[in-house]
Protein backbone atom coordinates (compact mmCIF):
# COMPACT_ATOMS: atom_id res chain seq x y z
CA UNK A 1 0.00 0.00 0.00
CA UNK A 2 2.72 2.41 0.78
CA UNK A 3 4.19 1.47 -2.18
CA UNK A 4 1.07 2.44 -4.11
CA UNK A 5 0.73 5.56 -2.39
CA UNK A 6 3.99 7.11 -3.03
CA UNK A 7 3.73 6.50 -6.99
CA UNK A 8 0.46 8.32 -6.68
CA UNK A 9 2.39 11.20 -5.01
CA UNK A 10 5.35 11.27 -7.94
CA UNK A 11 2.50 10.81 -10.39
CA UNK A 12 1.25 14.13 -8.94
CA UNK A 13 4.40 15.65 -8.00
CA UNK A 14 5.34 15.36 -11.66
CA UNK A 15 2.61 16.73 -12.89
CA UNK A 16 2.78 20.06 -10.63
CA UNK A 17 6.04 20.52 -11.93
CA UNK A 18 5.16 20.10 -15.99
CA UNK A 19 2.55 22.32 -15.66
CA UNK A 20 4.27 24.69 -13.46
CA UNK A 21 6.79 25.16 -16.27
CA UNK A 22 5.01 24.49 -19.55
CA UNK A 23 2.48 27.37 -18.26
CA UNK A 24 2.90 30.99 -18.16
CA UNK A 25 6.24 32.96 -17.96
CA UNK A 26 8.87 31.50 -20.35
CA UNK A 27 9.70 32.90 -23.88
CA UNK A 28 9.26 29.51 -25.43
CA UNK A 29 5.50 28.14 -24.19
CA UNK A 30 2.98 28.06 -26.43
CA UNK A 31 0.21 28.96 -24.59
CA UNK A 32 -3.73 28.65 -26.32
CA UNK A 33 -4.05 31.84 -27.14
CA UNK A 34 -0.82 31.91 -29.30
CA UNK A 35 -1.86 28.99 -30.99
CA UNK A 36 -6.07 29.91 -31.35
CA UNK A 37 -7.02 30.53 -34.63
CA UNK A 38 -8.37 33.88 -35.41
CA UNK A 39 -12.04 34.32 -34.83
CA UNK A 40 -14.22 36.59 -37.51
CA UNK A 41 -14.00 39.86 -34.82
CA UNK A 42 -9.99 39.34 -35.09
CA UNK A 43 -10.36 39.27 -38.98
CA UNK A 44 -12.53 42.37 -38.86
CA UNK A 45 -10.40 44.55 -37.08
CA UNK A 46 -7.39 43.78 -38.64
CA UNK A 47 -9.38 45.11 -41.71
CA UNK A 48 -10.64 47.89 -40.32
CA UNK A 49 -7.49 48.53 -39.07
CA UNK A 50 -6.53 48.89 -43.12
CA UNK A 51 -9.26 50.76 -43.43
CA UNK A 52 -8.70 53.21 -40.91
CA UNK A 53 -5.34 54.34 -42.56
CA UNK A 54 -7.25 54.22 -46.09
CA UNK A 55 -6.20 50.69 -47.59
CA UNK A 56 -9.82 49.83 -48.73
CA UNK A 57 -8.28 47.19 -51.12
CA UNK A 58 -5.93 45.31 -48.48
CA UNK A 59 -9.10 45.85 -46.05
CA UNK A 60 -11.50 44.24 -48.02
CA UNK A 61 -10.26 40.76 -47.79
CA UNK A 62 -10.77 40.30 -43.94
CA UNK A 63 -14.49 41.75 -43.97
CA UNK A 64 -14.20 39.12 -46.36
CA UNK A 65 -13.11 35.97 -44.07
CA UNK A 66 -14.78 37.72 -41.52
CA UNK A 67 -18.16 36.77 -43.30
CA UNK A 68 -17.15 33.69 -44.05
CA UNK A 69 -16.45 32.77 -40.46
CA UNK A 70 -19.63 34.51 -39.75
CA UNK A 71 -22.35 34.85 -42.15
CA UNK A 72 -24.13 37.23 -39.55
CA UNK A 73 -21.79 39.52 -39.26
CA UNK A 74 -23.67 43.26 -40.37
CA UNK A 75 -20.86 45.10 -39.83
CA UNK A 76 -18.14 42.85 -42.07
CA UNK A 77 -20.47 43.29 -44.63
CA UNK A 78 -20.99 46.92 -43.69
CA UNK A 79 -17.33 47.77 -44.23
CA UNK A 80 -17.07 45.39 -47.11
CA UNK A 81 -19.81 47.23 -48.64
CA UNK A 82 -17.54 50.21 -48.09
CA UNK A 83 -13.85 48.91 -49.52
CA UNK A 84 -16.21 47.65 -52.75
CA UNK A 85 -17.85 51.20 -53.15
CA UNK A 86 -14.57 52.86 -53.31
CA UNK A 87 -13.23 50.16 -55.56
CA UNK A 88 -15.47 51.36 -58.28
CA UNK A 89 -17.79 48.20 -58.08
CA UNK A 90 -21.32 49.58 -57.20
CA UNK A 91 -23.68 46.77 -57.69
CA UNK A 92 -21.51 44.53 -55.35
CA UNK A 93 -21.71 47.02 -52.75
CA UNK A 94 -25.49 47.73 -53.11
CA UNK A 95 -25.98 44.26 -52.11
CA UNK A 96 -23.38 44.28 -49.05
CA UNK A 97 -25.16 47.17 -48.02
CA UNK A 98 -28.41 45.32 -48.34
CA UNK A 99 -27.39 42.21 -46.61
CA UNK A 100 -26.13 44.33 -43.99
CA UNK A 101 -29.55 46.28 -43.53
CA UNK A 102 -31.02 42.81 -43.40
CA UNK A 103 -29.27 41.61 -40.78
CA UNK A 104 -29.32 44.57 -38.79
CA UNK A 105 -32.22 46.99 -40.38
CA UNK A 106 -31.75 50.10 -37.75
CA UNK A 107 -28.04 49.96 -38.73
CA UNK A 108 -27.28 53.96 -39.28
CA UNK A 109 -23.75 53.79 -40.54
CA UNK A 110 -24.77 51.51 -43.21
CA UNK A 111 -27.79 53.16 -44.34
CA UNK A 112 -25.64 56.27 -44.89
CA UNK A 113 -23.23 54.44 -46.50
CA UNK A 114 -25.85 53.14 -48.57
CA UNK A 115 -27.66 56.35 -49.55
CA UNK A 116 -24.30 57.40 -50.53
CA UNK A 117 -23.79 54.47 -53.01
CA UNK A 118 -27.04 55.32 -54.36
CA UNK A 119 -25.62 58.87 -55.08
CA UNK A 120 -22.81 57.58 -56.70
CA UNK A 121 -25.39 55.59 -59.07
CA UNK A 122 -27.08 58.61 -59.99
CA UNK A 123 -30.20 57.71 -58.00
CA UNK A 124 -31.27 60.54 -55.97
CA UNK A 125 -34.53 59.18 -54.77
CA UNK A 126 -33.21 56.28 -52.97
CA UNK A 127 -30.68 58.72 -51.52
CA UNK A 128 -33.25 60.55 -50.13
CA UNK A 129 -35.08 57.21 -48.94
CA UNK A 130 -31.84 56.54 -46.67
CA UNK A 131 -31.97 59.79 -45.42
CA UNK A 132 -35.77 59.63 -44.40
CA UNK A 133 -34.77 56.74 -42.31
CA UNK A 134 -32.24 57.71 -40.86
CA UNK A 135 -33.78 61.17 -39.81
CA UNK A 136 -36.41 59.49 -38.46
CA UNK A 137 -34.34 57.15 -36.04
CA UNK A 138 -32.71 60.71 -34.81
CA UNK A 139 -28.89 59.56 -35.80
CA UNK A 140 -26.35 61.57 -36.45
CA UNK A 141 -25.48 59.97 -39.68
CA UNK A 142 -28.76 62.04 -41.41
CA UNK A 143 -27.04 65.20 -41.10
CA UNK A 144 -23.72 63.59 -42.65
CA UNK A 145 -25.94 61.94 -45.51
CA UNK A 146 -27.96 65.51 -46.06
CA UNK A 147 -24.73 67.18 -46.98
CA UNK A 148 -23.63 64.71 -49.09
CA UNK A 149 -27.17 64.90 -50.67
CA UNK A 150 -26.63 68.73 -50.86
CA UNK A 151 -23.56 68.23 -52.49
CA UNK A 152 -24.88 66.09 -55.04
CA UNK A 153 -28.02 68.38 -55.79
CA UNK A 154 -25.52 71.55 -55.61
CA UNK A 155 -23.44 69.71 -58.56
CA UNK A 156 -26.53 68.54 -60.74
CA UNK A 157 -27.35 72.15 -61.21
Amino acid sequence: MRRYIAILVSIFITAAVFAAGSGGGGGGSTSSSTSAQPTAVDKYNAGYALWNKGKYADAAPYFQEAITMKSDYAEAYNMLGFCTRMAGDLPKAIGYYETALKLKPNFPEAREYFGETWLKQGNLAKAVQQYVLLHKSRSKQADELLEKISDYVDQQM
